[in-house]
């Protein structure tokens, strides 16, 4: 119920004292709450009014209505100028003030109350008793329909002065202090601004707003809103924002809710209105900023969608959902993820596809975690595709298959290829952590992509690219798709020493691409350039067998194991025995084969057999490297001077001039003693014989035998030969001095 005061200046009123004083009130008004009351109960007619006005210029005052609270109620009120009191003097008027509970305001602003039938326009008599009122009626004259009318009948100025108001009522609202002055000589006029400005605001934040329509005073009124006349005087020092209404607008930064209110009311859009009312005491820019976003479709900012996302976690009205779920491709990541949290689903559904949409264009944002809804697969696998083709780079293209995984899409393989090998530039990095949050499913794909990038980019390139971190990544896996890749890997990890070169070797040996085979031959080179072991070689061989002779370097490792060996080792021996028993091809088959002859030739028998295996040796070590022929040849000399010396001549007598020659060579190049010396001596006598001329080691015997006392020494050995004899006396040359080679003359 609502309670009613009259107050004005009589002669004698309930008490019988004279002045003004509440002369009639509802039953049961506490008395402390008339006291407070009596604040809004004042009125000073503006300036120029006359000192003996008439009763027309009395009547045209403008009339004060005022709202606020007074202790845990609320009153209305409204003052009228009355002229004289009882004794002549001018200055009375009549305040008649409704006090009202918080449900008697409840879907009603105050400033409806303007012109409704329940206020007196006269004083009731002193101690009479006022109604209470059940439900206080509105006036007619302020209803949206009509304000909305009137705000057109003004144009864009009307536009533009409603949301410079907004923004300041707004501000005052918020920041819980400052108040507006309106001021205009038409109190009509300030009354229906103050009615625009709380129509556009939600009932419970309109109730807030106290105001009055009139004040001859400003400086000295508490209200919110304050509307005077230009004749009053307003102090320089007003702490207010003071708004001419009887001049131009000024153009004013409006902020999201009075630009919003604004556009509503120039739609004639009072369901939105109604719909803003709905959020209650919300922030009005939030609560503005929903409405920009649901009815009209507008882009909000980032931080005004924090704003939203935030009341959304709190509380929305239930229209609001469905609406957010329609402009959910308005949305950004942080307010659709809080619509997908607390939402129902018409409007969680589909901020759970922009959710996606966003992880795919943005590799920092979280991926949904669940898969969209059937029916948005399709579009959520057109945004994928189109996504793959602007990957920025590696973790954007694993952020794409993070969401298409997650909601099991299906893209074809070879566009995921490409958009990887596509993102091969100098900025690939973190290559190990990319790889490692790729969804299993799409794994493979993405490193064939990869790998297809590095192959093909251009070779400085991929040698910048292929740091140590990037190795260790590749090291692991398949890489025979990209062989220069794979050779570049192989060659980090012998350097590296992950791996021993015997398995690099291995590794290596995978890449038989023709087009890469000088890059897989530069680094065998480089890491087998230095100190082979035959265990190492063994294993080459083992793990290369019939491919061995595909790398130069590698089919000569065999030939340097028996150099660096001198063939003294027998693990050499084995190593020729294997590589003879895969039957390699190549110069590692020759090079050991003949070192398998040269070990035969100790067995031999016969001076046949042993002239065949020579000759077999000489073929073989025809093309090798020259230091391997020699060492094979004079091992293979060395182990035949071990036979008699009629073997010996007999098996020279059966090679070919060639053979003669190296094998004579290598006796003659060693170190012989007296004994060999008459070997040789002896086989030079009876190829001298026997017509088979070895030009070397005849012209050493002839050297021997007259140099000295060769002839002496070797005449007692050959004493008992006659031939040998006869032989040696064929090689001496006569003396100049005519002596003979006994020191006798001849």
């Amino acid at each position: 119920m609502v309670w009613q005061l009259h107050y004005t200046s009589v002669e004698a009123g309930p008490t019988g004292r004279a002045g003004f004083q509440y002369v009639a009130e509802s039953p049961g008004v506490p008395a402390e709450l008339g006291v407070q009351i009596t604040s809004y109960l004042t009125y000073r007619p503006p300036p120029s009014l006359p000192t003996a006005p008439t009763p027309e210029q009395i009547s045209a005052m403008p009339v004060a209505m005022a709202y606020g609270p007074v202790g845990d109620r609320s009153a209305v009120t409204r003052c009228v100028y009355l002229g004289q009191d009882y004794s002549g003097r001018f200055g009375n008027f009549l305040g008649h003030a409704l006090v009202l509970d918080e449900d008697d305001l409840v879907g009603l602003r105050p400033i409806e109350l303007w012109r409704a039938p329940l206020w007196a326009d006269a004083p009731a008599a002193p101690g009479s008793t006022l109604p209470e009122l059940a439900e206080p009626a509105p006036g007619a004259a302020l209803d949206p329909e009509s304000i909305g009318q009137w705000l057109r009948s003004g144009g864009e100025p009307a536009y533009q002065r409603l949301s410079a108001l907004l923004e300041l009522a707004r501000r005052i609202l918020t920041q819980g202090h400052g108040r507006l002055v309106l001021v205009d000589p038409d109190c009509e006029q300030i009354v229906r601004w103050i009615a625009a400005i709380s129509y556009s605001l939600p009932w419970e934040v309109a109730r807030r707003l106290s105001f009055v329509t009139y004040s001859g005073d400003p400086a000295a009124t508490a209200q919110i809103i304050v509307g005077t006349t230009p004749d009053v005087w307003l102090p320089a020092d007003l702490d207010a924002s003071v708004v001419r209404l009887d001049q131009p607008p000024r153009p004013t930064p409006v902020g999201r809710f009075a630009g919003t209110v604004t556009d509503l009311w120039r739609r004639m859009n009072l369901d939105g209105i109604d719909e803003l009312g709905t959020f209650g005491g919300a922030d009005p820019e939030t609560a503005a900023a929903v409405i920009a976003l649901c009815v009209s479709g507008v882009s909000l900012s980032d931080e005004e969608q924090a704003r939203v996302a935030l009341l959304v976690r709190e509380w929305l009205p239930h229209w609001v959902w469905p609406a957010l779920g329609g402009r959910a491709g308005l949305l950004n990541h942080e307010l659709a993820r809080a619509v997908v949290t607390v939402g129902p689903p018409e409007a969680a559904e589909p901020c759970l596809l922009r959710c996606a949409v966003l992880a795919l264009r943005d590799p920092g944002l979280p991926s949904p975690g669940r898969p969209v809804p059937d029916r948005f697969r399709d579009e959520l696998a057109r945004a994928a595709l189109a996504e793959l083709d602007r990957a920025a780079n590696l973790p954007h293209l694993v952020a794409i298959l993070r969401v298409v995984d997650e909601s099991a899409l299906a893209l074809p393989s070879l566009r995921v290829e490409r958009a990887a090998a596509a993102l091969v530039r100098e900025d690939l990095a973190d290559l190990a952590g990319c790889l490692s949050r790729t969804p299993p499913l799409w794994w493979g794909h993405v490193f064939n992509g990869l790998l297809a990038g590095l192959e093909h980019a251009p070779p400085a390139l991929r040698a910048r690219l292929l740091t140590p971190e990037v190795c260790a990544v590749l090291a692991d896996h398949d890489l025979r798709p990209a062989p220069r890749t794979g050779i570049a890997v192989a060659h980090w990890l012998a350097g590296s020493k992950r791996r021993d070169r015997v398995d690099v070797t291995a590794v290596l040996l995978l890449y038989d691409d023709p087009m890469a085979r000088e890059e897989r031959e530069g680094t065998l080179r480089h890491i087998w350039e230095r100190d082979v072991t035959a265990g190492e070689c063994r294993r080459v061989v083992d793990i290369a067998g019939p491919r061995l002779p595909t790398s130069a370097t590698l089919s000569t490792l065999p030939g340097r194991i028996y150099v660096k060996t001198r063939l003294k080792d027998r693990e050499a021996v084995k190593l020729a025995q294997r590589v003879v028993d895969l039957r390699i091809p190549g110069c590692a088959w020759r090079d050991s084969q003949s070192v398998l002859l040269t070990e035969a030739i100790e067995d031999v028998r016969t001076p046949e057999d042993a002239a065949a295996l020579l000759r077999e040796l000489v073929e073989l070590t025809w093309e090798a490297e020259a230091e391997l022929a020699a060492l094979v040849r004079r091992r293979a000399a060395a182990k035949l001077a071990k036979q008699d010396p009629r073997f010996r001549t007999r098996l020279v007598k059966r090679l070919t001039p060639q053979g003669r020659q190296w094998l004579v060579s290598c006796w003659l190049a060693a170190r012989a003693g007296r004994d060999e010396q008459a070997a040789l001596l002896e086989i030079a006598i009876r190829l001298r014989q026997a017509q088979v001329v070895v030009s070397e080691l005849e012209d050493w015997a002839a050297a021997l035998v007259n140099g000295g006392r060769g002839f002496a020494v070797m005449e007692s050995r050959f004493k008992n030969d006659p031939d040998l004899h006869a032989g040696l006396k064929g090689l001496v040359r006569p003396k100049k001095w005519g002596f003979s080679p006994r020191g006798g003359r001849p």
